[in-house]
């Protein structure tokens, strides 16, 4: 017998989507529940530059597209602090690009209100050393730092707090149709492959890449143009502000600061699967020729890995757009009731992550009309629990830099971090050195209902994320777990294998130099020394 589960609203998609849109709901008192085919934050919502749009990028070419993103930008600095980073951003001119665009940008920028400052060529260099000497322009915008994988953990940790249910790794097998409506989902998780019938009143499909997939089982037409963009990962954080290359939008013009190294990018392919992350050698060293317009540095440089992400594009007509540069960036809210006279089915999707609450705002909008409930959005004002509350972590006998990032980062899992340091000092033992990652931190992810997954820790901590990639700390994480019973021997091998596969397909396309003497490492460590085999069914 199937078991079944009965809410008022089923949620598909764990991105920051999903995300916003199962936070507010559960704000407004509305039970739902959250279905994710992987872990929170798998698919674009952590592939990506990890940028807090001020709107400029857009202000010329999509004006609604930059109106909301200066305006959540202001929100979410508020809401959610505890995963933003409130850096300011530069646009820069090179001689390259077009002048007569620089004043029309400015106009544009300023008629939308969006905040541009000229900032003299001096005062750029002192405070970006790394732009080219060429620059001839220079504009401040308020641009910021996003941490995705904090943020969309955060934001549903906190519906869960409210009621919310949160199902990650269960795929949707098929969407549950009655007469001209849909009433539910039937799943399968992913590790056991249990089938769980979730009955609701609406279904919302906020699958990213995937909603056209989902729609069709729905039986409902949606073109969807899957955006696929590659993103490198330098070293070391090289610039304090996130750096944009002041021309219409295009390939490799952006920098990003996140914590302790730089993300730079991106291109835009369109591809048919949105399961196809590959990453090509040609692409990358095109996109760093290109870049290095801006930061010549930039070909010199050590990259640690690259990465690849779709981005969601609505668009009704199918005229083919290979770049997808000229779609826009805005959002497609759609009540499959009035397009396809399908009941119950509501798709949520383009948009960016900058305008992540806005669009669970409309949506759930929509969800309180079908349902006849009066209850207004409060998402613009309630804080979304963050690090900074916990006093403790300032006063831990701890290295000063896992200090910091443990009062900072901490976020819904502080209280129990907290826990684990204070009756355990042993658990303060650093497992990943390159960004400070202590036993208690890889305890706090650790669910009874999950298996152990490196990958998830990563996404929930940073283990793995440095200049070493997981070469030293997976070993000393899968380890430590099997020590402590949080593991299996077999399920921490599997894990071991999994998150190292990973890591090396990102090492891989940027594996030169200091790179790939690290992905050498690597091998030597674990397929020499170890003998930990792909696929094979070692012990730890």
């Amino acid at each position: 017998m199937r078991r079944k589960i009965e809410t008022q609203v089923i949620v598909i998609g764990g991105g920051v989507t999903g995300a916003g849109v199962l936070r507010d709901l559960a704000v407004r008192g509305i039970k739902a529940i959250l279905v994710e085919q992987r872990d929170l934050g798998h698919g674009t919502s952590s592939r990506n530059h990890g940028l807090l749009h001020s709107g400029g990028r857009y202000a010329v070419r999509d004006e609604e597209a930059a109106i909301e993103s200066y305006r959540e930008n202001i929100i979410l600095k508020k809401t959610v602090p505890g995963s933003i980073e409130q850096t300011g951003g530069l646009f820069v001119k090179v001689p390259e690009d077009d002048d007569d665009y620089v004043q029309k940008w400015v106009s544009a920028c300023e008629k939308v209100g969006i905040p541009v400052k000229n900032i003299p060529l001096e005062q750029a260099f002192k405070d970006e050393p790394y732009l080219s000497k060429k620059i001839q322009a220079v504009y401040s915008v308020p641009d910021g730092s996003v941490d995705c994988f904090t943020l969309v953990v955060d934001v549903v940790a906190d519906a869960v707090t409210r009621g919310a249910r949160a199902l990650t790794y269960h795929e949707v097998i098929e969407i549950i149709r009655e007469t001209n409506g849909v009433s539910g989902v039937l799943v399968r998780n992913r590790y056991t492959g249990e089938e769980i019938e979730v009955r609701g009143d609406i279904v919302i499909n906020a699958a990213g890449p995937w909603g056209a997939n989902l729609a069709e089982m729905a039986g409902i037409s949606l073109h969807l143009i899957n955006n696929k963009g590659m993103l490198a990962v330098l070293n070391h954080r090289f610039n304090r502000q996130v750096i944009n290359r002041l021309r219409i939008p295009g390939d490799a013009d952006i920098c990003v600061p996140a914590h302790n190294v730089t993300i730079f990018g991106t291109t835009g392919v369109n591809v048919d699967d949105p399961n196809d992350f590959s990453l090509d050698r040609q692409e990358l060293e095109m996109m760093l020729e290109e870049g290095a317009a801006l930061i010549p540095d930039l070909l010199n440089m050590r990259l640690i890995r690259a990465f690849s992400g779709s981005r969601p594009l609505y668009q009704e007509s199918t005229v083919a757009d290979t770049s997808g540069r000229s779609v826009t960036r805005g959002i497609a809210l759609l009540d499959h009731k009035q397009r396809d006279g399908v009941d119950g089915f509501i798709t949520i999707t383009g948009g960016k992550l900058t305008t992540f609450r806005y669009m669970a705002e409309k949506t759930v909008d929509i969800v309180c009309e079908k349902l006849n409930i009066a209850a207004r959005c409060t998402t613009d004002e309630e804080i979304v629990p963050h690090r900074e509350a916990q006093s403790f972590f300032k006063e831990v006998d701890m290295a000063p830099a896992a200090k910091h990032k443990l009062f900072h980062w901490a976020g819904t899992k502080a209280e129990k971090i907290e826990q684990s340091l204070k009756q355990r000092p042993i658990d303060r033992t650093v497992i990943c050195e390159c960004e400070q990652v202590t036993w208690a931190e890889i305890e706090s992810t650790l669910t009874e209902d999950s298996p152990f997954n490196l990958g998830d820790i990563r996404r929930r901590t940073r283990l793995g994320m440095g200049p070493c990639q997981g070469t030293f700390c997976s070993y000393r994480a899968a380890a430590v777990a099997v020590e402590k019973d949080a593991a299996t021997s077999e399920q921490a091998a599997w894990a071991l294998n999994d998150a190292l596969n990973e890591r090396k397909k990102g090492m891989t396309v940027v594996a030169t130099g200091e790179t790939a003497k690290q992905a050498q490492l690597m091998e030597a460590i674990y397929n020499v020394s170890l003998r930990l085999k792909e696929g094979a069914n070692q012990h730890v």
